[in-house]
């Protein structure tokens, strides 16, 4: 039986060889489906990346465009990585589907010599799964409400990948906040900056909104320009 034309053990753990970033489902033989990324695809393997993790030598149903759920065989796991081998080769209509989306999605993230830092990616992977808790969504009714697939947000909510301005918004549709406070944490009643001089009575609530405001603006600014919170400086012209 053919085997999956893996890279080498060194390369199955380097980021870099990784370029692909297609959101799916896979489905166990217990019925019960979970998130997950495939992460490499050709005719008799994929390469898959999974939070809950999956057992050797189980059967998993994969879905894939335009071959629906197909049936995977896990060869081998290790750190949230799956090898799966395919008893029946993928059409190359699906692996050019996989790989353009994948590819797409891939290359929407941020540049490599500009990361996003992971304390940031971390930050805003947290604000989403803490939104989405605190209005008793799952992630299938958030998917349902704002019209985007479950394993993207289940991506997001790990921190794997970062989603775009766009799939911002339509987040933030979909949980009813404003889209500020999914990007920096702050609502619009927080943005209301009462007008009090500094030494008027209230002027220390106008101190503590104010730097509440800085400190969250330095962290979308480092977010967007792949830096640290601590390298940004914002400077007040009174």
């Amino acid at each position: 039986m053919n085997e999956p034309d893996w890279p080498s053990e060194n390369e199955r753990r380097s980021e870099t060889r990784r370029h692909l970033l297609f959101a799916t489902t896979a489905r166990g033989d217990n019925g019960e489906s979970q998130p997950v990324l495939v992460r490499d695809v050709s005719a008799r393997g994929l390469l898959l990346e999974t939070e809950e993790g999956v057992r050797l030598d189980q059967t998993i149903y994969v879905g894939l465009p335009e071959a629906g759920d197909v049936e995977a065989h896990v060869i081998w796991q290790g750190d949230k990585l799956a090898g799966c081998r395919l008893d029946r080769p993928l059409a190359q209509a699906t692996i050019d589907a996989v790989r353009d989306t994948g590819e797409a999605a891939h290359a929407e993230q941020p540049e490599a010599d500009a990361p996003v830092p992971r304390s940031a990616a971390r930050t805003l992977a947290a604000r989403l799964k803490q939104l989405r808790l605190s209005r008793d969504l799952t992630r299938a009714e958030l998917a349902e409400r704002s019209g985007i697939s479950t394993p993207s947000i289940w991506a997001w909510e790990t921190g794997r990948t970062v989603p775009r301005i766009g799939s911002l918004e339509t987040l933030a549709k979909g949980l009813g906040v404003p889209v500020s406070e999914l990007q920096i944490g702050i609502g619009p009643a927080a943005l209301e900056m009462p007008s009090l001089a500094i030494g008027d009575t209230g002027g220390d609530l106008r101190n503590a909104r104010l730097a509440e405001l800085v400190a969250a603006s330095k962290a979308q600014i480092a977010m967007l320009a792949g830096t640290s919170p601590e390298r940004i400086t914002i400077t007040i012209a009174l």
